[in-house]
């Protein structure tokens, strides 16, 4: 079970039983904890739903009280095709 972060402005902006793009950083130990990714992921309020966890921040990166569950779906690539 993987450990995901996002920051949002408010919890209304996960709604669940949607495919939702997200920019979401591992929790991972290791040399990549903290690294950013984009990617188009399904949200879900138990986080024992999920195949992996998710925990929210707010802007000024509060921790929301609960935590979600998040199954990504696919990653999103950033660079346009002139750059890969």
């Amino acid at each position: 079970m993987k450990q995901w972060e996002v920051f949002v402005m408010e919890l209304a902006e996960l709604a669940p039983d949607r495919d939702l793009e997200l920019t979401i950083r591992t929790l991972e130990p290791g040399l990549h904890k903290y690294t950013y990714k984009r990617v188009k992921a399904r949200v879900f309020e138990r986080e024992q739903d999920a195949p992996d966890r998710l925990q929210v921040r707010f802007g000024r990166g509060q921790l929301a009280p609960q935590r979600f569950g998040i199954q990504v779906l696919e990653d999103i690539e950033r660079l346009p095709a002139k750059y890969r």
